[in-house]
């Protein structure tokens, strides 16, 4: 429950700065979540994440402004930070179809985007089943990518880094390392203050100079079964956990999460297994130095 409420307390800071630029930093320390599980919770909630929403609000704003005709156009870029009158125009064409000047002859064709508001709802469809399991720690080898919270909005940040390995044969090479159980690919993800970071690695004895190390410790996980394609299968799993299960799992929304791939991936199989890893308790990422 409290993720919607951090949501709705996101809408409210966007709405109350829509002629301030844009810092999803900001509005991440405004609601106390990490700008990553912020982007992806408003993104399941809310349909877009925090910046497409800033942006649709803030140019509906200005057509708002355009039709009523009581601002020069200079003055609307103005009064949404554009340096450049040229500038603005480019960008709400690029947003609604249609030019500044041609607002008033195309109204119709305007995007215009509405405040939103949530309203919790049931539904008869079956939830995804999950169990509770005490998991011991686990000493994962493999390779780590940091991504900004300026770069947080592409939905498929997992299967383009596992892609990239795979072309360059990582993943054939940390199988070679995968000595202990379980034999299967990790990917962990782990919320910063700025940004992300995911590191994908398999569980290993051996500690290679040329690869990174984490580790997993001792800690309790929700753990659902999945099947799908790779590129949706973990975003749908999301989409049900932070709509369906805000009053029933009291998972940690700022603290890291894992998803557990089979080694011989298809991005193109609708049945590839996948598991995905809430964590229950709070508890440190910690690094191997």
């Amino acid at each position: 429950m409290d993720v919607i409420k951090q949501i709705q307390q996101a809408i409210v800071y966007i709405e109350d700065h829509l002629l301030e630029p844009f810092h999803l930093q900001a509005l991440s320390d405004y609601v106390g979540l990490s700008p990553y599980h912020l982007d992806q919770s408003f993104k399941m909630i809310v349909g877009q994440s925090p910046t497409a929403y800033a942006r649709s609000r803030r140019m509906t704003l200005a057509a708002q402004d355009i039709i009523s005709g009581s601002s020069r156009l200079m003055d609307v870029a103005k009064k949404y930070h554009y340096n450049d009158t040229n500038d603005f125009a480019n960008d709400f064409s690029d947003f609604h179809g249609v030019s500044p000047i041609q607002v008033n002859t195309k109204r119709d064709e305007l995007k215009m985007q509405p405040r939103l508001y949530i309203k919790l709802s049931t539904t008869e469809k079956p939830p995804n089943a999950y169990r509770l399991e005490d998991t011991e720690g686990i000493s994962l080898v493999g390779y780590a990518k940091f991504i900004d919270s300026d770069h947080l909005e592409n939905p498929f940040k997992v299967p383009d880094f596992l892609e990239d390995l795979m072309e360059n044969g990582n993943i054939k090479e940390l199988q070679r390392y995968n000595d202990v159980n379980p034999h299967e690919l990790f990917v962990v993800n782990c919320p910063l203050d700025e940004g992300v970071e995911i590191f994908i690695g398999v569980p290993s004895e051996r500690y290679p100079s040329h690869l990174e190390s984490r580790y997993l410790p001792d800690r309790q996980y929700a753990k659902f079964n999945l099947q799908g394609e790779l590129d949706y299968v973990v975003n749908e799993a999301w989409y049900y956990i932070e709509t369906s299960l805000q009053m029933t799992l009291p998972y940690e929304h700022n603290s890291l999460y894992v998803e557990v791939y089979p080694f011989d991936i298809s991005f193109d199989d609708p049945f590839t297994k996948v598991q995905l890893w809430m964590p229950v308790d709070q508890e440190q990422y910690l690094n191997f130095d």
